[in-house]
């Protein structure tokens, strides 16, 4: 079976929507959905909406920023979905941006690694064994306990992009989320998941390899070009995505980017990014084309494609229901 994903957020889609794109989704044979967190989107209570407009179809939250929730909350949310959808949700986490969280959340933004790998290691042992008690240097947590374990253990991810939350994402999670890879960073990427979990004493094999890849089937390549250069600007403004295209081998157009922002020259920013750094961290063309790269990530080593459509400037739903249905390859 191929494995393969599709990430499902836009401010243009209602849920009725979404509950429509996973049944098209699980019809044309994906194996999982995924769910950013976005302002006044509750993750969680869409995680719900669509497991329960769905069958088989596996739904994970891609991800929740840590600072945003208690880990035994988000625990317990995830919690109550699996109890509607056994064996079926995913909760993926992250650490978030630093402006969105103390500008947009008025919380502290501090000791974010240790902030991430505490929460992940008590929401994981939560979904596994359903009590915990826990001593940390952020979190001491005497004793808590689910009225009810989860019906089957819930798979915890990680969003990762560089070497140190890719190795955490090894030694703590049952999964890595990368984003914005081109195919030449994956085996990079793997290496590191697999050396923090080796160092934790696990095998690198209990951790799943997954990655959203910006997908677009269409016959209008210059549309997908544009839309994409603002999509990587936008992602330019925040300092661990400079860093991190400054790693994949864009450190030019990273630094560009960097200083138009800091002038607060969105255009600039635009124009900073490259065809040939859209062309690495993008799918477009046709249908074959997208399939044809899509195999190309999973031969670098990639476990779990998942597509992200994105729009366009036509109608989203066009977007999804396109690619949804070209990524796909007919039986």
């Amino acid at each position: 079976m191929t494995t393969l994903g599709v990430r499902i957020r836009d401010s243009h889609l209602a849920i009725t929507s979404m509950q429509e794109l996973v049944r098209l989704a699980e019809r044309k044979g994906y194996t999982s959905v995924w769910l950013p967190e976005s302002p006044g989107r509750e993750v969680f209570t869409e995680l719900t909406a669509l497991a329960m407009s769905s069958e088989r179809i596996r739904i994970g939250t891609g991800i929740v920023p840590v600072f945003a929730r208690l880990p035994t909350v988000a625990a317990a949310a995830m919690n109550t979905a699996a109890t509607l959808a056994p064996g079926r949700v995913i909760l993926g986490l992250g650490i978030g941006h630093r402006p969105a969280m103390e500008g947009g959340h008025g919380v502290a933004f501090a000791k974010p690694f240790q902030h991430t790998r505490e929460f992940a290691a008590i929401a994981r042992q939560l979904l596994r064994e359903g009590e915990i008690s826990y001593t940390g240097d952020i979190y001491q947590i005497k004793q808590f306990q689910f009225d009810a374990p989860p019906p089957q253990p819930v798979p915890v991810f990680l969003a990762a992009l560089r070497p140190q939350m890719l190795q955490l994402a090894g030694a703590v999670a049952d999964g890595v989320l990368m984003n914005w890879a081109s195919p030449d960073y994956i085996p990079e990427a793997i290496a590191h998941v697999r050396q923090g979990a080796e160092a934790a004493g696990r095998h690198p094999d209990e951790v799943e390899i997954a990655c959203y890849l910006r997908t677009c089937v269409t016959d209008q390549p210059d549309v997908v070009e544009a839309a994409c250069r603002a999509q990587l600007a936008r992602y330019g403004s925040m300092t661990y995505y400079q860093k991190y295209f400054e790693r994949i081998g864009f450190a030019d157009e990273a630094t560009a980017m960097a200083q138009a922002w800091q002038r607060g020259d969105r255009e600039a920013a635009i124009a900073a990014v490259t065809l040939p750094m859209i062309q690495a961290t993008t799918i477009y063309g046709s249908a074959e084309t997208c399939r044809q790269r899509l195999q190309a990530y999973r031969e670098a080593g990639l476990q779990h494609p998942i597509i992200a459509p994105f729009p366009i400037g036509e109608p989203i739903q066009e977007t999804f229901v396109r690619t949804i249905e070209g990524c796909m390859a007919a039986d």
